[in-house]
């Protein structure tokens, strides 16, 4: 079993806007095998590219070599709208078109990736919290609840006490990706203003 940094980004994934997860994959490998990076989309609130992504992943690599996405796969059945984004920003400022051979589809954002590998990890969520932003020092175990389905998370001091009602507290986690500068991305479709 391989051993979890002291601080990493967490997402469930799965099927997505009209892919299966296994279609996903073989679609970021030739996207890393044709630009040497992958541009794993997402949305929500949590994990904002510019306010949480990109200080964590800083503050991260000062304490360690390098910062990962780790993921558990789920049974997902999120089918949001297919429009492909066509242009990327560092910092919502400046605009640029998505790079040569990376397709990002019904997602506001993106985490930068090296290649995805599988891994034999898991995650015990009571000795974790949130690393950044509203809900710093959070446990996990309460945070990743609901439709959260993502984190910047630190190992914490000592685990969290658990509600019996928390969903199961060690999850299998499937496969593990280092995160590239600039870390996280906005995106935008060609329509937007």
């Amino acid at each position: 079993m391989e051993q979890l940094p002291k601080r990493f980004l967490f997402m469930k994934v799965g099927n997505h806007a009209g892919e299966t997860w296994e279609q996903i994959l073989a679609r970021k490998k030739r996207e890393f095998e044709d630009t040497g990076m992958i541009f794993w989309g997402y949305g929500g609130n949590a994990c904002h590219p510019i306010s949480q992504v990109q200080p964590f992943a800083r503050i991260t690599l000062k304490e360690q070599e390098s910062i990962c996405l780790v993921m558990e796969p789920i049974d997902s059945r999120a089918d949001p709208a297919v429009l492909p984004a066509t242009e990327y920003s560092r910092d919502g400022v400046v605009w640029e078109p998505l790079p040569k051979g990376i397709k990002v589809t019904g997602s506001r954002y993106a985490f930068v990736l090296d290649e995805i590998k599988p891994g034999d990890l898991e995650i015990s969520l009571n000795k974790y919290e949130v690393g950044i932003g509203r809900s710093l020092g959070k446990g996990a175990d309460s945070y990743l609840t609901g439709h959260t389905d993502k984190a910047c998370l630190v190992e914490s001091s000592k685990p969290h006490e658990t509600a019996s009602s928390s969903p199961k507290l060690v999850r299998k986690l499937g496969y593990v990706a280092k995160l590239k500068e600039p870390f996280a991305v906005l995106l935008r479709g060609p329509h937007a203003e």
